[in-house]
């Protein structure tokens, strides 16, 4: 009971300098503004540095939306016979495909209930979904796309950090129901969809605050820390992306003081805390319903997030990297011919102005 007491202190400690002493709403409540004597709140160098080091929370104001348009996009090269050996002369091109996958999505975040000191209730609702592809015989629609009209709620702390997902959980198991026409004499049968990104973008969306380990501490330029993020994949998988932040600089855009966090990726050795949203077996339709024994080799990439410090919002996110994955064919040994996969994957969020 005491250690929890101690944190808790040490928490509140932590956002009275986030604060301005002025501002009204506290830590998301509206900042900048005006008291009545006419003087404005305390300038960013004063609320969000302590020592000379920064200070960062995520923050809503009250009755204020916020907008984010979110893209996920990847490339993907299967090449179902890499070394040649199943063709007579030798390595050739018809074995090698080109699909590309993208999600467009709006999602909104309101603040139902704020506690500044302790854990607020931020509601999401998607506006809209659409995901196209490019691809032989992938003209269906996508699972995910059920989700546009739906809300969730996610229980956060000052720091962003989410301590219930429940209701997020709900919506994802209807997301996976949704992925399955039917059955069949096979059994059921999943459609291809990309479930796995809207998980991506809204289970980890503040993950860059949340994950710092000393919150109370701040961050001096050049610091790092670590994290865990999710890497969707074409395929029916659940692979880990290990994440090294960065806090590089603080820029000025406009007058607005924006810290940016720089970020590389590097495939895990265990799996994310995200949920799977498919339960029991089942296969998969289309090509990657073909292939089998999917083994993700390797992930490499960086990204790059510009966060309004004053507000306390992300201004924008992108991240990048790149899979090199194998598999293997139904019915045929392991060693007889290994297909090869690269990706290149791309995941935005942009602010809508």
């Amino acid at each position: 009971m005491k250690k929890r007491i101690f944190s808790g202190l040490l928490l509140a400690a932590a956002v009275c300098f986030l604060v301005s002493v002025e501002a009204k709403g506290g830590l998301f409540g509206s900042k900048g503004k005006s008291d009545k004597s006419g003087k404005s709140s305390k300038s960013i160098k004063s609320s969000n540095f302590h020592k000379g080091k920064l200070l960062l929370s995520v923050d809503f104001e009250p009755n204020v939306p916020l907008k984010y348009n979110f893209v996920c996009e990847r490339q993907i090269t299967l090449d179902l016979d890499p070394s040649g050996g199943s063709s007579k002369e030798g390595k050739n091109d018809g074995g090698v495909q080109n699909i590309t996958e993208k999600l467009e999505m709006e999602m909104v975040y309101k603040p139902v209930e704020i506690a500044p000191y302790g854990y607020s209730i931020i509601e999401a609702t998607c506006n809209s979904v659409k995901v196209t592809r490019a691809s032989r015989g992938q003209d269906r629609s996508d699972a995910v796309e059920s989700a546009a009209g739906k809300s969730f709620t996610l229980k956060i702390t000052p720091t962003g950090k989410i301590v219930d997902y429940s209701s997020l959980e709900k919506l994802i198991a209807e997301l996976g129901e949704k992925a399955f026409a039917g059955n069949s004499g096979k059994g059921r049968i999943k459609g291809q969809d990309m479930i796995m990104d809207f998980i991506a973008t809204q289970w980890y969306i503040w993950d860059s605050v949340a994950s710092i380990k000393n919150p109370s501490k701040g961050l001096k330029k050049d610091q790092k820390w670590n994290s865990q993020l999710l890497a969707p994949m074409p395929f029916v998988s659940r692979t880990g992306r290990d994440v090294e932040y960065k806090f590089t600089d603080v820029a000025d855009s406009n007058g607005v003081s924006l810290a940016e966090i720089t970020s590389s990726y590097k495939l895990s050795k265990s799996m994310p805390a995200a949920p799977f949203p498919y339960t029991g077996s089942f296969h998969m339709r289309g090509t990657f319903g073909f292939l089998r024994d999917y083994r993700v080799q390797s992930i490499e990439g960086s990204g790059r997030q510009l966060y309004d410090i004053e507000k306390g919002l992300i201004k924008s996110d992108t991240q990048q990297y790149k899979v090199k994955a194998v598999a293997s064919i139904f019915g045929l040994g392991s060693g007889s011919i290994e297909p090869s996969i690269e990706i290149n994957q791309t995941i935005t969020m942009t602010l809508a102005q």
